[in-house]
């Protein structure tokens, strides 16, 4: 019978100290894998587990990919600040002193732009446009307008304040470069939450692999060098178990990770995990399915090592 990853459900045992304790079996093929032809085998088998595990593969290039996109809308607001620093602010005909606690105009969205307009205004325009609208994802990532992107990036009023206000004053220019760090630091963040996640990733993995190579170990122990008796081919199911109990306490693991992710994000978003996999067609959930597809192959493995017991009773 064939195991899919989908058939895969994750059971969570408790540590068992005897585990550890060496029997026949176990001593017989740690001595064996010290034999030059079985490591090679080893080698060869741990380059195979790692193109196996494409799920992790796929996750790790989305990380690197979504790294290079922040980095570039991080230096594209960096810019952005830098330009807004060099634009003249004054107070025009028409704007009061007034602002809100954040530096924008107070009551910026139901402003009515008052004539003789500061064309210095066009220039912050023109500078957002030229900056963060023109990183090199923009389009695919986000293409809207710019009233919508000055919205959700450094919020209504600033994007109110940019139609309706009728120069650049200098709350309004304080105001839009306090929004504007912060959209820098919310890359910083997602950065750290990127390469949090590529650690994560990196440990799973390691973690995999090693129980991939001691299945495959075992099941070249049991097909070349060691009779089908009961008593072996026992062993062997045994030790397969065992691997499967691990395969669960990463599955375990990852869950913890999932209900805490590396970056908290706001309840009308999406979470971090379904932000960073959402778009990939197969899973949001690479290591669970990374952990699935190894414990089918560990239930197949199993399963034959089940019709020799069989032969050999």
């Amino acid at each position: 019978m064939s195991i899919s990853p989908a058939d895969v459900t994750f059971r969570v045992a408790d540590p068992d100290p005897a585990a550890a304790e060496c029997t026949d079996l176990t001593c017989s093929t740690a001595a064996e894998l010290l034999d030059p032809a079985v490591v090679v085998g080893t080698v060869l088998a741990s380059v195979l587990a790692l193109v196996a595990f494409a799920y992790l593969r796929d996750a790790r290039g989305r990380c690197r990919e979504e790294c290079r996109r922040v980095a570039d809308e991080q230096d594209a607001f960096e810019e952005f600040a830098a330009q807004l620093r060099d634009l003249p602010a004054g107070r025009p005909t028409g704007m009061g002193p007034s602002a809100s606690p954040r530096g924008l105009p107070a009551g910026a969205a139901s402003a009515v732009p008052a004539t003789g307009r500061d064309p210095t205004l066009d220039r912050v325009k023109r500078a957002y446009r030229e900056t963060v609208m023109s990183v090199p994802h923009y389009e695919e990532e986000y293409d809207d307008d710019f009233h919508a992107s000055v919205a959700a990036e450094l919020g209504d009023d600033a994007a109110a304040a940019l139609i309706a206000s009728d120069g650049l004053t200098p709350d309004l220019r304080e105001g839009l470069t306090t929004r504007t760090r912060e959209a820098v630091r919310r890359r910083e963040n997602l950065t750290d939450a990127l390469d949090a996640e590529r650690d994560r990733l990196d440990d799973a993995e390691t973690r995999l692999a090693r129980i991939d190579r001691e299945r495959r170990a075992l099941a070249e122990h049991l097909d070349g060098r060691v009779a089908n008796s009961f008593d072996a081919c026992a062993d062997v199911w045994r030790r397969l178990d065992e691997l499967e109990q691990r395969c669960a306490a990463v599955a375990s693991d990852r869950q913890a990770e999932i209900r805490d992710p590396p970056l908290d994000r706001p309840e009308t978003s999406p979470s971090f995990y379904r932000y960073l996999y959402g778009r990939d067609p197969n899973t949001d959930h690479p290591v669970l399915a990374e952990v699935a597809a190894l414990v089918s192959r560990i239930r197949a493995d199993r399963e034959r090592v089940e019709k020799r017991i069989a032969n050999a009773q």
